[in-house]
């Protein structure tokens, strides 16, 4: 694969936007094959787009997004409130989870990305973490994770100095002082693998992109709403409770 980039302008990026298309091609029967429960982009033209729900605006890095069916992403946006989603040109991606991979002329990131705009799920996630056993199903989804992983709370499609790997994340009570820090409708949530495309393997791409995408999906099921994964009155009780303390 050859990543190269005189100017981020729309014919520059088109390579890049090729290569991603390819991968995605590659890529989604094994996503299948496994029973993962992540869906690209509906319409094609799209697949491949600039949108990334991990920046605010869009910044010409070409992303793949995978996330929940067009069916539950309209009924979440509904249940956020909005009106009118009953295309799918209406569904925003970064109202939801995603697994997404970016490509820029350095690296190849392969990320859960939760943003402060998908907060029904934010909070969902916050919710069932109030409940113990569910803190300690959390921290050992992260355990399985490569150690060197990087974790967070940044935005943007750079990796941001701000984050730690898995392996620091373990250490003693780390993980439950960052995410006691996390703020449901504020931060974003990272998870997810960069590797540098100057030392990749053309040839392992697919594996590695896929290893990437198995490894993070069940904590994406973690935090996912639905139905049977329901944790909104967890996190309704910690509010209350938290606005009586400060009262």
């Amino acid at each position: 694969m050859s990543y190269f980039f005189r100017e981020q302008t729309a014919s520059d990026l088109q390579p890049a936007q090729h290569q991603l298309l390819d991968l995605h091609t590659a890529l989604h029967p094994r996503v299948r094959n496994h029973n993962i429960d992540l869906h690209p982009r509906w319409q094609k033209s799209t697949i491949v787009s600039n949108q990334s729900a991990a920046a605010l605006e869009h910044d010409n890095t070409p992303v793949l997004t995978y996330f929940r069916s067009l069916e539950q992403a309209q009924q979440v946006e509904k249940l956020m409130g909005r009106d009118n989603v009953a295309v799918s040109t209406e569904v925003e991606t970064h109202r939801h989870p995603v697994i997404e991979l970016r490509l820029t002329p350095e690296t190849f990131a392969v990320e859960l990305v939760l943003s402060p705009y998908a907060w029904w799920d934010q909070q969902n996630f916050v919710g069932k973490l109030e409940l113990p056993h569910h803190r300690s199903a959390f921290r050992g989804l992260v355990r399985e994770l490569d150690s060197d992983t990087c974790f967070g709370f940044w935005s943007g499609t750079h990796l941001s100095d701000m984050h730690l790997t898995t392996a620091q994340l373990l250490k003693g009570r780390v993980m439950d002082e960052w995410m006691a820090t996390f703020a449901d409708g504020q931060d974003w949530l990272r998870i997810g693998k960069w590797f540098n495309t100057a030392e990749m393997e053309p040839n392992a791409l697919v594996a590695e992109a896929f290893e990437a995408i198995k490894s993070l999906s069940p904590i994406y099921n973690f935090i996912l709403w639905t139905s049977n994964n329901n944790f909104h009155s967890f996190y309704e009780k910690r509010e209350r409770t938290l606005r009586r303390s400060y009262n």
